[in-house]
């Protein structure tokens, strides 16, 4: 099983590379989510003279197990000449802002998480339409209001961690039956 997976990982990684040479971009609409989503969160940095999915300058830096700026991307989509963004993990980056309201726009995004911020608000009931979301964790951050029952709307969800924030009221009886849920 190990062996496969080293398999898998590096043709994935081969393919990449070669989309990379190929001159593979990010979807326009994909790069322009993403400002809005680094203006709304308050993320400074972001360097878009650079390709989000290149993994260069502003937009990888696991420096530490504790502060993550990463935006990663899946490059087999079109004969692999188009990228999609899949995974944005922004944890202590010090982001101040509010949760975007609606991830639509990011259609392959499987993983939001932005642990250890100051984000404030509430979170979108909007986010329960971004149906590829797989996980989502807001863990310790300064978000108010109820758990959308809309996030029961998330059937490949497996992780929703919202633990150390403000959020009040009951927890939507809807994410009981979300099928795939593993951590909650």
């Amino acid at each position: 099983m190990l062996f496969l997976r080293h398999v898998l990982g590096s043709i994935f990684i081969v393919c990449c590379l070669t989309t990379l040479t190929n001159g593979a971009t990010l979807a326009n609409d994909e790069v322009e989510a993403l400002k809005w989503i680094g203006k709304t969160l308050g993320k400074t940095g972001w360097n878009f003279d650079s390709d989000p999915c290149s993994q260069r300058h502003s937009w990888v830096d696991q420096s530490t197990r504790y502060y993550v700026n990463n935006v990663t991307c899946d490059c087999s989509f079109n004969n692999n000449t188009i990228y999609h963004v899949v995974r944005i993990v922004l944890k202590a980056q010090n982001l101040s802002g509010t949760l975007p309201l609606n991830l639509n726009n990011l259609p392959f995004l499987q993983e939001i998480d932005l642990t250890r911020n100051y984000l404030n608000g509430t979170i979108p009931p909007e986010w329960g339409s971004s149906t590829g979301l797989v996980s989502i964790s807001l863990l310790g951050n300064r978000l108010t209001g109820q758990i959308p029952a809309e996030l029961a709307n998330l059937r490949n969800l497996t992780s929703l961690v919202l633990e150390n924030n403000g959020l009040s009221g009951t927890l939507p009886a809807a994410l009981g039956n979300l099928p795939n849920i593993e951590r909650l």
